[in-house]
């Protein structure tokens, strides 16, 4: 009796050692993007600090610069690539949960904001630097503290010229009179 008690304080010992030694769960709870669907956006706004590198708006399927007369055309192939990678992007990981680290992954400055029809506010972020491994990027939703990184690579489509935005136009033909 005295032995199979002596292997049964054996096993509770050992089994409450394997679970002790088991690794633990560590996966981090990813916050959710906000979801849009690419034809419901209207307006596109990035902004550099306080300045506006782009303000376009959709005119049916052609995006136009949204000034006073819309005559500039963007080149929608840009505009598009951006929309959907934006649609498309995932969170990988939460890397800071902290407003003095912002500078830290340039999440603090390069502004994206979509808007539909009417004027609703479809998503809001700050597009930081690259990640350290050069196929995510470093995100921040404009309403919170945490960055994340996130499996696209946005950084050169919101840093961008303005004129990088603008569709090429051909020069016009000079007519010869002979």
């Amino acid at each position: 009796m005295k032995k199979l008690v002596a292997v049964g304080i054996v096993l509770v010992l050992l089994g409450v050692w394997l679970s002790l030694q088991a690794p633990v769960d560590t996966g981090q709870s990813l916050p959710k993007l906000p979801t849009f669907q690419v034809d419901d956006v209207v307006t596109l706004q990035i902004k550099r600090g306080d300045t506006v590198v782009l303000d376009a708006v959709r005119q049916g399927q052609v995006w136009k610069q949204a000034d006073a007369d819309n005559s500039v055309t963007l080149q929608a192939a840009a505009v598009e690539q951006l929309l959907h990678d934006l649609q498309s992007m995932k969170p990988k990981r939460v890397v800071s949960r902290k407003a003095e680290r912002f500078t830290r992954f340039a999440v603090d400055d390069h502004q994206v904001v979509l808007k539909d029809k009417n004027e609703k506010v479809l998503l809001d972020v700050f597009v930081g630097k690259p990640a350290t491994d050069l196929t995510s990027t470093y995100i921040r939703l404009a309403d919170s503290p945490v960055v994340l990184s996130v499996d696209k690579v946005l950084t050169w489509q919101v840093k961008r010229t303005h004129d990088a935005w603008l569709e090429k136009t051909k020069p016009a033909k000079e007519e010869t009179s002979e």
